[in-house]
């Protein structure tokens, strides 16, 4: 029982800072690009080439950002895991399918853009490839392959969202609020997947719908931070 306790504090607790470095990483990454202004290919290669140092530490940021919500995600689900443990476990799957379909397009950024930049601006012998490649990832694209991992994420996020939210309405207030912040998170992204896939939501709009609806998420990281400090409180963590 000692060692039950013990693991549920570290988890709370990992659960609380996780959320506070999310905020945080959410503040600084206003100062940082995650992309060129749009216009002419060749205005946007010159701006990274300009631009590529402030580029890959926003997205480094995301990255962080990206793992401290996730790690949020983490910690709530195990708060559901007594009562719904099947929903939890599946629940657990899709949110290390969104963690690792995040990690790839970030790490696309910090790692494959710059050198592609590189190649292009120094005009190396790969210079054709790594314009071709550019344009394949195109993140200002909806169905690049750059964002279609993000939006496969946020999918898997939404998956998550739904199976945990019925469990969570039975634990504090707190825990309610996250819950039904996560299944509106949940119903509405679904919603813009079928509108996606049945042509009712124009390609150009995907974008503006998929924030609008991600702003949802800020709600269970705030509300599960204040519960993961009154449950580190009442057993005496701090």
């Amino acid at each position: 029982m000692t060692e039950t306790k013990t693991l549920d504090n570290s988890i709370n607790r990992a659960g609380f800072w996780s959320a506070i470095v999310l905020i945080f990483a959410g503040i600084l990454s206003v100062f940082f690009p995650l992309d060129a202004p749009p216009g002419p290919f060749a205005d946007r290669m010159m701006w990274y080439s300009s631009n590529v140092n402030a580029y890959v530490m926003g997205w480094v940021v995301q990255m962080i950002a990206m793992l401290t919500l996730s790690g949020v995600f983490a910690a709530t689900a195990w708060q559901t895991r007594h009562p719904h443990p099947l929903s939890t476990f599946i629940a657990g799957a899709a949110l290390l399918v969104a963690t690792v379909s995040f990690l790839i397009p970030k790490f696309i950024a910090i790692w494959s853009i710059p050198q592609m930049v590189v190649a292009s601006s120094t005009v190396s012998a790969n210079a054709a490839d790594a314009e071709l490649l550019f344009r394949l990832l195109n993140p200002t694209l909806s169905y690049s392959l750059f964002t279609s991992f993000d939006y496969l994420g946020f999918w898997m996020y939404g998956v998550f969202a739904l199976l945990v939210a019925r469990p969570l309405f039975g634990l504090a207030l707190s825990a309610k609020i996250a819950a039904a912040a996560l299944g509106l998170y949940g119903l509405l992204y679904h919603l813009l997947f079928v509108g996606v896939m049945s042509g009712s939501v124009a390609t150009e709009a995907i974008g503006p719908y998929a924030e609008t609806i991600g702003i949802l998420l800020l709600i269970p990281v705030i509300s599960m931070a204040v519960y993961f400090r009154q449950a580190m409180k009442a057993t005496g963590n701090k």
